[in-house]
């Protein structure tokens, strides 16, 4: 089986989503990506805010995965308006050759707002995964908003492991 490396940053430092995502993903480290910064200006189809990088004289901190080659496909796909980018990270081991993914430039709009759920996969899997707390404070701080689909509010947050069915039927959504 051959396998790739690949620099998550983004929503996909939540295992639980990620390992939905591409069930072949194994943890290698934590990470740094130099020269960089972490951004939420991607487009997304939902039309908030998505993660992305940009070229800063700053750092974007993440965690190496390790997935299934034959896996890469089904995750470009699902990293629609982004595209894969070789990146070579810092990590505690050493220098780690990996691909990420950088949103298409028609895909970045300014002012956008990641939705809470969104933002807390950013958050937590930071945390989880022990990332620095001043950068995990960082995404913390950014603002979000609240999705105005309850059912797709739902459903990612019970991926995260918060219940939501007291607040909808309270809601009467």
């Amino acid at each position: 089986m051959k396998t790739l490396r690949y620099f998550a940053y983004g929503s996909n430092l939540h295992f639980s989503r990620f390992e939905i995502r591409v069930p072949s993903a194994r943890i290698i480290n934590t990470a740094i990506l130099p020269g960089h910064r972490l951004t939420f200006d991607k487009h997304g189809l939902d039309d908030s805010g998505k993660c992305n990088i940009m070229p800063a004289d700053d750092e974007v901190h993440g965690v190496v995965y390790e997935i299934d080659s034959t896996h890469k496909a089904q995750l470009d796909a699902l990293e629609a308006g982004y595209e894969s980018h070789p990146v070579l990270v810092n990590s505690i081991t050493g220098l780690v050759q990996a691909f990420t993914y950088v949103a298409h430039d028609n895909m970045i709009k300014n002012n956008l707002l990641p939705y809470h759920w969104y933002k807390l996969y950013v958050l937590l899997g930071a945390r989880n995964h022990g990332l620095d707390p001043d950068y995990c404070s960082l995404i913390a701080e950014h603002h979000s908003i609240e999705d105005p689909n309850k059912k797709r509010n739902h459903t990612h947050l019970s991926i995260i492991g918060i219940e939501t069915h007291a607040l909808i039927n309270k809601e009467g959504s």
